[in-house]
């Protein structure tokens, strides 16, 4: 991956928070009894990113409209729309979204930015436009209508398909890596303090980043074990922190944004 002490420095980068649930640890790691642990619970938070650098807004991830769609019982906290309404962004205003993948609660609210550049993993696109042409999208995790926003953006000239590590703005850098999907993008970001690591789902909870167990729901899980292996051995040799896609222990490491989104946004750098 790009080192990402060679990029630019981004303004500020947030997390923001759009749903939750409770899960299991028994549920949500790869055979978890054999780790020889008593079952416990985890708060698992669902998020997306902004990362402002100047006028640049890139979000990486959208969420998606959970009463909508009830898909694993998350329960909504603030939707997309308010959350940004909150942060004083507008739609239009935003020039980039990274989609860390295709799942439902990635790229549910893609079709909000109709300016934006979409900047998606090229094996995470033909995955799933070659389940798509072969009608096998039945039980997946991601929809026609999910895959028709990305469509458009394709038909408009504003995607953007990664298959390496690429830099795509001045303070960001994205990587394609396999396991819980076959193109899910590893983002680097440079802050002030440190360089960060969005794992989204290539890593979902601590245990993921510090332990290196794989999650309940892979394409592929050598390659998953392998994503995990490659984000500990960047974040060693850029000496990086890593955020996890879905951990709600994030919000007790890093301060509250001030202001009205205080309750929904923590600031990562």
């Amino acid at each position: 991956m790009i080192d990402p002490r060679t990029l630019g420095t981004a303004g500020q980068v947030l997390q923001v928070k759009y749903a939750e649930r409770q899960v299991r640890c028994s549920d949500v790691f790869h055979q978890y009894e054999r780790y020889g642990l008593p079952d416990a619970t985890l708060d698992m938070d669902y998020n997306f990113w902004v990362i402002r650098d100047a006028d640049d807004i890139t979000l990486v991830d959208t969420g998606y409209d959970v009463p909508a769609r009830d898909w694993l019982g998350e329960i909504p906290v603030t939707a997309t729309p308010e959350c940004l309404r909150r942060l004083g962004i507008a739609p239009e205003s935003v020039t980039r979204v990274i989609t860390s993948h295709f799942h439902y609660d990635h790229i549910g609210y893609l079709g909000l930015f109709t300016q934006a550049e979409v900047v998606s993993g090229g094996p995470e696109y033909d995955y799933w436009f070659g389940k798509r042409a072969a009608g096998a999208l039945d039980g997946e995790f991601t929809t026609e209508e999910d895959l028709a926003v990305v469509e458009a953006a394709e038909k408009d000239g504003r995607l953007r398909l990664v298959r390496g590590s690429e830099r795509v703005s001045d303070a960001i850098a994205v990587r394609p890596v396999g396991g819980h999907c076959p193109g899910e993008l590893l983002v680097a970001v440079r802050t002030a303090d440190r360089p960060l690591l969005l794992a989204s789902d290539a890593a979902h909870f601590y245990e993921q980043i510090e332990h290196e167990w794989p999650f309940f729901a892979f394409t592929d899980l050598g390659e998953m074990r392998r994503a995990l292996s490659l984000i500990t051995e960047l974040a060693r040799d850029f000496d990086a922190t890593v955020v996890p896609g879905h951990d709600a222990r994030t919000r007790d490491r890093f301060p509250a944004l001030p202001g009205p989104a205080s309750d929904i946004a923590v600031v990562l750098g």
